[in-house]
């Protein structure tokens, strides 16, 4: 045991004295002196870090750029008129707010609310707004602002897109953060009408009329007052080009926003014209973030990945039921069993999946239909064959037994006169060998009866023979009057191909698809005319219901609905009822369905899917997939959450939570 001994005053050896320590150790005592201290800084170091990172976690930083591509040009960071626009919408998502909003797996969550209710069936929705939120320039936001809004979208003067889904809905202020919507009628979409609407300044925009608030590029793109977690802090313009395009737009955190702060401290929004730029732009690294088509991403984007996002968008082929070609059930159930809905989408190379209902079942959890129309080319072709189609050089054709509309169907003799014995002079007189007089009186004399006998000795083989007789005997009898019938007034068949003309919309997509439709029917026979058309033209084209067939898409928000799209009362312009379908008791259904407060109530569910088993079963159209939302997002950047969306705007919705880099901080206990 080594000791070190006081020195005479009794305090502990000096520096000197210390300093001699190592030279009265032997070599062994100084070896395992310098190991003793290595364990002790070692132990003092683990116990250290162990400390730390048992009472440190790791948090996101407040740190970092998100370069975004959009595809086209931003008009109005306003919600009267962003809806028109999907690079506004997305726009308006980052700097307004609303007072609820779409969570990560597209269900409707609170935002600017703090809490509501419904009451009196659905009619009355009363809510309250959080009470610390405030506007970008610091001023409160209110109930004022809420209803101020309202009032806005309302007023038909101001045109704005969302007029139509408020019409019926009366907004009244209780106080400075309570409120009421008042309903006709309970609609089970009306949620998701709400989270179409941020709200407005009043005391930026009150005292504007419509016509500044259209011309205002000052607070409608330079510097927009929302209540957002971000605000514009920039707009860049290409000052070389005539039209002063936006070249891009930097967004920085809104200091006083309301909920979670983002970290992310800029969003920079490069605004491109082709989608070619945008896909190239991701792959060098050039940006961080945006939406390109199907099929585009590949293994070459190295720093990015693709984020693919359910939806509630599908594309199917809408019969026109007031078209002889396809107003036959059975013959929809044929096309249906002759389109293979997987090889069409794996022709367009887009992830997504088939469906077999306007009810998304993978989307909405939904149960799917009884009643599946699987790729079966044999069943398609056995249906047409038991409505008396048959092939004939590779084309489906029908035929047609036509009729003049008259016949001889009584035994004349001379003496008889009427109707039938005038259609027989006229007929006799087609040969003047047979009836050179060529009168058609309607009286049978003589010269009507040597006509006759003339006639059946020139087809003496198919009327005298037969009956054992050599010369006609002048009298028109069932031999006779069936050789007559046979030559005047019988038309020879009509046989008719199948043919569906088929419109849909010029799109680089669904070209593929119309192809691939057409190139399926084909296999069974079915001449198909492909017509695509311009987004303008094909407006029209619905209009007027031109068309045998339609290939379109159609959208739904956080529940379905399907009124607008299949109701008897949307076969008209405006209406969206592509099909031209009409079926009283779906009427009856489709009604029931929408007037419930809950969307997911149970009773409502049970319509809706009655509703799918009637429109499945009648087959007025043929579902065909739904694709999904490709966004490219950088690798580096972390917290994206969207599963499922309702647009593509709706990928911000979770924007607070992004972020590039983490850092530790203290527990709090």
């Amino acid at each position: 045991m080594l000791f070190l001994k006081m020195n005479r005053r009794g305090h502990l050896p000096s520096f000197s004295q210390w300093a001699q320590f190592f030279k009265i150790l032997t070599k062994k005592e100084r070896i395992f002196f310098i190991f003793l201290i290595i364990v002790f800084c070692a132990s003092l170091i683990y116990s250290s870090v162990s400390f730390y990172y048992k009472n440190t976690e790791l948090v996101p930083s407040y740190y970092g750029t998100l370069n975004e591509g959009m595809v086209g040009q931003p008009q109005f960071i306003n919600p009267l008129y962003a809806q028109s626009s999907d690079i506004d919408k997305a726009l308006l998502e980052l700097v307004f707010s609303g007072l609820v909003k779409y969570d990560n797996k597209g269900m409707i969550t609170p935002d600017l609310i703090d809490e509501y209710h419904f009451s009196d069936n659905g009619k009355i929705f009363e809510f309250s707004i959080k009470e610390n939120a405030k506007w970008q320039d610091g001023e409160p936001l209110t109930m004022d602002d809420v209803i101020f809004t309202i009032n806005l979208i309302q007023d038909t003067a101001y045109l704005s897109p969302l007029q139509g889904y408020w019409t019926n809905v009366e907004a009244i202020k209780n106080s400075e953060h309570k409120g009421i919507f008042k309903l006709k009628q309970p609609y089970s979409n009306f949620l998701d009408n709400l989270a179409n609407v941020k709200i407005m300044p009043k005391h930026i925009w009150e005292n504007m009329p419509v016509t500044a608030i259209l011309a205002s590029t000052e607070l409608n793109l330079i510097s927009p007052i929302g209540s957002g977690p971000y605000a514009v802090e920039n707009v860049i313009q290409n000052q070389n080009s005539k039209s002063k395009k936006i070249r891009s737009i930097v967004l920085a955190p809104n200091l006083n926003y309301y909920g979670k702060k983002p970290y992310l401290q800029k969003i920079n929004i490069t605004f491109l014209s082709k989608k070619d730029d945008l896909a190239y732009l991701l792959k060098i690294g050039a940006l961080d973030a945006g939406y390109v088509d199907n099929g585009v991403y590949n293994s070459e984007f190295r720093h990015v990945e693709d984020k693919d996002i359910a939806n509630a968008d599908y594309f199917a082929i809408f019969f026109n039921n007031t078209k002889d070609v396809v107003s036959n059930s059975e013959i929809r159930k044929a096309l249906s069993f002759a389109i293979n809905k997987q090889e069409i989408l794996d022709g367009i190379g887009e992830k997504g999946y088939t469906i077999d209902s306007p009810i998304l079942s993978e989307f909405y959890g939904t149960a799917e239909p009884s009643i599946k129309y699987e790729y079966n080319i044999e069943k398609a072709k056995e249906l047409l064959q038991k409505q008396d189609f048959e092939m004939r050089d590779g084309v489906l054709v029908k035929t047609i037994k036509k009729s003049s509309g008259f016949e001889l169907k009584h035994d004349l003799k001379a003496g008889d006169s009427g109707s039938e014995v005038k259609k027989l002079q006229e007929c006799l007189a087609r040969d003047k060998d047979v009836y050179p007089d060529g009168t058609a009186n309607g009286n049978f004399g003589e010269a009507t009866k040597k006509a006759v006998i003339a006639f059946q000795e020139k087809y003496a083989d198919e009327i005298l023979k037969p009956s054992g007789l050599s010369s006609g005997n002048g009298k028109v009898m069932e031999s006779t009057r069936k050789k007559l019938n046979s030559l005047c007034f019988t038309v020879s068949d009509e046989s008719t191909q199948l043919t569906i003309r088929l419109k849909t919309v010029d799109n680089p997509t669904l070209k593929k698809v119309a192809t691939k439709i057409k190139e399926q029917w084909e296999r069974i026979g079915i001449k198909i005319e492909v017509s695509e058309l311009s987004t303008s033209d094909i407006k029209k084209v619905i209009r007027d219901k031109d068309y045998d067939a339609i290939l379109f898409g159609e959208k739904f928000s956080s529940s379905p609905e399907l009124l607008p799209y299949w109701h008897s009362s949307q076969i008209f312009d405006p209406g969206w009822n592509l099909a031209v379908y009409k079926n009283e008791d779906l009427d009856k259904l489709l009604e029931e369905s929408r007037v419930f407060a809950n969307p997911n109530d149970s009773e409502r569910i049970a319509k809706l899917v009655g509703i799918q088993e009637k429109i499945v079963n009648d087959n007025p159209a043929i579902f065909l997939y739904s694709t999904n939302y490709n966004y490219i997002l950088n690798k580096n950047i972390k917290g994206f959450s969207i599963e499922k969306a309702i647009d593509q705007s709706r990928v911000f919705d979770d924007i607070t939570n992004w972020y590039l880099t983490e850092q530790r901080v203290w527990k709090k206990n």
